[in-house]
C-alpha cells in the first residue's frame, strides 16, 4: 500500500480500541468487480473504490464509519449480494419504516439483475407479506419489527402461524444507535389480557389540584416527581381522612402517583401525541411516532385519564428481549453509520465487532464553527432566530435541527412571527419527511427537523436535481443550525454530517444554553454554581467546557445503563432459552404427551380409547404449550416486580445485579413442574367430546392483538426504580416513625 493516498484507499485508524485498520481488503475481488459492474447498470450508480472496500470490508463482518452521502445504502445492498451469492440469507436492518421501503425498492432492479430476490417490512406489514418476503434473499427491515417477528413465532402452536424469520446474516445500517442506543430499551411483546384498565379519572383530578413545590417536588431531569409530606396530608384530607399508607389503600396510592407521573414527566408534543382520540407514542431516539405502541397498562391509563381520553384495554407481557439479544443470535454481523469509532469498543465488548472508518471520496469541505454558548435559553432562541434571519436574507438553506416536536413548532411559529418561511419535519408529519428533506437545499429554504438520525434522503444542493446549485454553492452550500447539543455526540455529528455531502462546501453551527436539560440534568453540581455565580462574566471558553463536561456525563450514564442492561437480562435470557428448548420439544416430539402421562395416565388413556391416541396428543400438545407460555408470562410479572424494587437492596450494601441473578433462580424452581401440572389439571376437566376442539373451543384463549411497550431499562435511576426509593423512604418516614 502506498503512503500516497491514505485518504482513498485505506480506513484511518484512530487508535480508539475496537477500531481496526481495513488495508487488506483493499484488493478487489471477482464479485465486488462484477456487482458494481452490475450497479452501474442496474442503478446507474458506480461504486467509488471506497465504496468497494467497505464492502469487503462488512463482508468480512466488520462494523464501517463512512460520512453521511458516501453512499452506504449502495454498500449495504452490494455486501448483501455478496452474502447471498454465498448462499446466505441476508437481513438489513434500518431504524424504521421508510428507510427499509426505501432502500428495498431503490436497490430492487440492482438484485433482480443478480436473480435475487428481495422485500420490505414495515409495522403495518400483514402476516401472510411477512410470510412471503422471509422467504426471499435479502429483507429490508427496521430491527425492532424482526425482533417482535421472533417473539411472536415464540408464542406460536403450528407452523402456519410463524412467519420463520432466519437469523443468518445482518447488516446493520445507523449501526451505533441500533446496536448501542436501542440495547437499552427492551423489546416488549404485550398481549390483550381481556380486563378493563385501571380507573384513573378520581387519581388525575386529585393531583391536577397539587402545588409543585409544596405538594409535591421534581427530580432535575423531570423523571420523577415525589410526594411531600404536606402533599400526602393534603390528599389524605381531600380523601376523608384516610391514610394512603394503610394496606387497604395503596392501590389508591400507585394511582395517585402514576397520575401524578403522567401530570408532570409525560409531556404533549414531546413524549407523544393526542391524535383522533388516542394517545400516539413518540420514540425520542428517532422522532417519529412508534405505531402499535404504549407504556405499561397503569402509566398509560393514567395519561389517558389525564387527557380526557377513553381508557384502552389493559394488557399482559408475553415475552420480552432486548435489542443485543436479538442481533447476538445471528450468525453473520456487521454494521455500518456516519458515526461508529466514537462506539468502537463497546461494539467489541458487546458483540465482538471490530470497527474502522473508510475515507471520504471527496475531502470535506464543511466548516464546523465553535458552539455559541448563551447563560438563559431566552438569549439562545433570540440568537437562533437573528441567525436564521440572517443567513436566509442572502438565499442560504438552513436546516435547524430541534429537540422535539415542541421546540419545532414553537421555532417555526417564531419565524413566522419574523415572515421567514419554512418547512417543519417532525413526528407529526413524518410521512412527507422524503419530501421535505429533499428540498432542503433548495436557494431560501428554511427546514426544521427533529432527529435527523435515519432520515436518509440526501440534501442536494440547487434542489433534488440541483438545477440552482451553482447560485446556492457561491452562498457558502447548506448551512446546519442545531438548536442544542444532544445527550449524543454521535447524534450532533449526524446533524452536521447533513451539510458537506460528497465535497460540497457548508457549515454547522451548535446555539446551546446553560439553561438547556443536557446541562441542568448532567452537569455536576460544583459547575452550576459557577454559572449561578459569574453569569454574564463566564468566559466562552469556560462556557463550552462546561457544555461538553454534561454531554460527556451523559453518555458515560448512557454506557453505563447499556452494560447493567446486558447484566440484569442475561438471568432471562438463559432461562428463556432452557424454556424454548422444552417447548419445542413439546410441540414436535411429544414431550407433553409424556409428562402428562405420568401424571394422569388412566384419565388419558380413556380419552384414547373414546377419541383416539392421535387426537389426544394434539389437545394434550396445545394445552401444554399454553400453560408452558402462560406460566412464562407469570415468571416474567414476577420478575418484573422484582427488578422494579431491586435497587432497595442496595441500601443493604448489596449487589442488586448479582442479588436480582439469585432472586430469577429461584423464582424459577419448579417452572416446568408447575407448567405441566397446569396443563395435567387441564387435561382432567375434559371430556372425550372436548378433544380435537380447537384452542378457542377449548378455552385456551391467546391474546387477539399483540403491541410492544414504551419503557426504558435504567437500572441507574428508571421511573420505576427511583419510585420505589421514594415510596420506600416516604414509607418508612411514616409507617416505622409512628411506632
Amino acid at each position: 500500500m502506498s503512503n500516497t493516498k491514505p485518504q482513498t484507499w485505506a480506513s484511518r485508524l484512530l487508535g480508539k480500541p475496537g477500531s481496526v485498520s481495513f488495508k487488506r481488503f483493499a484488493k478487489a475481488t471477482p464479485f465486488t468487480t462484477e456487482a458494481s459492474q452490475v450497479a452501474a447498470e442496474a442503478l446507474g450508480l458506480q461504486p467509488f473504490s471506497e465504496q468497494q472496500l467497505a464492502t469487503r470490508a462488512l463482508l468480512a463482518g466488520h462494523a464501517i464509519e463512512m460520512d453521511t452521502g458516501e453512499g452506504k445504502t449502495l454498500v449495504g445492498a452490494l455486501a448483501a449480494a455478496g452474502h447471498v451469492q454465498n448462499g446466505r440469507s441476508v437481513h438489513v436492518l434500518s431504524v424504521n419504516d421508510y428507510l427499509a421501503r426505501r432502500d428495498a425498492e431503490w436497490m430492487g432492479p440492482f438484485y433482480a439483475a443478480l436473480n435475487m430476490t428481495v422485500a420490505w417490512i414495515g409495522q403495518q406489514t400483514s402476516h401472510a407479506e411477512r410470510q412471503r418476503a422471509y422467504q426471499c434473499d435479502v429483507v429490508y427491515a427496521p430491527v425492532s419489527e424482526i425482533g417482535f417477528d421472533v417473539l411472536r413465532d415464540r408464542f406460536a402452536v403450528s407452523q402456519a402461524a410463524r412467519v420463520n424469520p432466519t437469523r443468518d446474516v445482518a447488516i446493520v445500517d445507523e449501526a451505533d444507535a441500533v446496536m448501542i442506543d436501542e440495547a437499552m430499551v427492551p423489546l416488549v411483546l404485550a398481549g390483550s389480557s381481556g380486563h378493563v384498565a385501571e380507573e384513573f379519572t378520581e387519581a388525575t383530578h386529585l393531583v391536577a389540584g397539587l402545588e409543585q413545590d409544596t405538594h409535591f417536588v421534581v427530580s432535575s431531569d423531570r423523571a420523577v416527581a415525589t410526594l411531600t409530606d404536606e402533599g400526602l396530608e393534603h390528599l389524605e384530607g381531600a380523601l376523608g381522612g384516610i391514610s394512603l399508607y394503610a394496606a387497604a389503600h395503596m392501590d389508591r396510592l400507585t394511582a395517585i402517583n402514576l397520575a401524578l407521573h403522567a401530570r408532570v414527566a409525560l409531556i404533549r408534543d414531546v413524549d407523544y401525541l393526542v391524535e383522533n382520540g388516542s394517545i400516539r407514542l413518540i420514540n425520542a431516539s428517532r422522532g417519529r411516532v412508534s405505531e402499535l405502541q404504549r407504556w405499561p397498562d397503569g402509566l398509560h391509563a393514567a395519561l389517558e385519564a389525564k387527557e380526557g381520553l377513553a381508557a384502552t384495554p389493559a394488557g399482559v407481557v408475553l415475552d420480552t428481549m432486548t435489542v443485543h439479544e436479538l442481533l447476538r443470535g445471528y450468525e453473520t454481523l456487521s454494521g455500518m453509520s456516519g458515526t461508529i469509532l466514537a462506539v468502537a469498543e463497546e461494539l467489541e465488548d458487546s458483540y465482538g465487532l471490530k470497527s474502522g472508518r473508510i475515507e471520504r471520496h471527496v475531502p470535506n469541505q464543511r466548516v464546523d464553527e465553535p458552539d455559541r454558548v448563551f447563560l438563559t435559553e431566552a438569549e439562545k432562541w433570540a440568537a437562533l432566530v437573528d441567525e436564521i434571519s440572517r443567513r436566509h436574507g442572502t438565499g442560504q438553506p438552513i436546516l435547524v435541527g430541534t429537540r422535539s416536536v415542541a421546540e419545532s413548532e414553537q421555532l417555526a411559529e417564531r419565524l413566522r412571527e419574523a415572515a421567514i418561511p419554512n418547512r417543519l419535519l417532525n413526528a407529526k408529519n413524518d410521512a412527507e419527511e422524503a419530501t421535505v428533506i429533499a428540498k432542503a437545499g433548495e436557494y431560501g429554504a428554511v427546514t426544521i427537523s427533529t432527529q435527523m438520525s435515519g432520515r436518509g434522503t440526501d440534501i442536494r444542493l440547487g434542489g433534488p436535481d440541483e438545477h440552482d446549485r451553482d447560485r446556492v454553492v457561491s452562498l457558502g452550500g447548506l448551512a446546519v443550525l442545531a438548536a442544542g447539543r444532544d445527550e449524543s455526540g454521535r447524534l450532533d455529528a449526524q446533524l452536521r454530517g447533513r451539510s458537506g455531502r460528497q465535497g460540497d462546501p457548508g457549515s454547522s453551527t451548535v446555539f446551546v444554553s446553560l439553561e438547556d436539560d443536557l446541562v441542568q440534568h448532567n452537569a455536576p453540581d460544583h459547575l452550576l454554581k459557577q454559572v449561578e455565580a459569574q453569569g454574564d462574566a463566564l468566559a466562552p471558553r469556560d462556557r463550552r467546557q462546561i457544555v461538553d463536561t454534561a454531554q460527556r456525563i451523559a453518555e458515560g450514564i448512557r454506557q453505563d445503563r447499556h452494560r447493567a442492561t446486558q447484566e440484569y437480562n442475561r438471568a432471562i435470557s438463559e432461562q428463556r432459552a432452557t424454556v424454548l428448548a422444552v417447548r419445542d420439544r413439546v410441540e414436535h416430539h411429544g414431550l407433553g404427551l409424556t409428562k402428562l402421562g405420568e401424571l394422569i395416565p388412566e384419565h388419558l388413556a380413556e380419552l384414547d380409547a373414546a377419541r383416539g391416541e392421535q387426537a389426544v396428543a394434539e389437545t394434550t400438545r396445545l394445552a401444554t404449550l399454553h400453560f408452558l407460555d402462560s406460566e412464562w408470562t407469570r415468571h416474567l410479572a414476577e420478575l418484573q416486580e422484582v427488578r422494579d424494587g431491586i435497587h432497595l437492596r442496595s441500601l443493604g450494601g448489596q449487589d442488586p445485579v448479582q442479588e436480582f441473578h439469585i432472586t430469577a433462580l429461584r423464582a424459577f424452581e419448579g417452572f416446568f413442574d408447575a407448567a405441566f401440572e397446569r396443563a395435567a389439571e387441564f387435561m382432567l376437566g375434559l371430556s372425550a367430546e372436548d378433544v380435537g376442539k380447537d384452542v378457542e373451543e377449548l378455552g385456551l384463549i391467546r391474546p387477539s392483538a399483540t403491541w410492544t411497550y414504551m419503557t426504558h431499562d435504567d437500572p441507574f435511576g428508571s421511573t420505576g426504580d427511583r419510585f420505589a426509593r421514594n415510596l420506600g423512604r416516604l414509607w418508612r418516614t411514616r409507617v416505622m416513625g409512628a411506632e
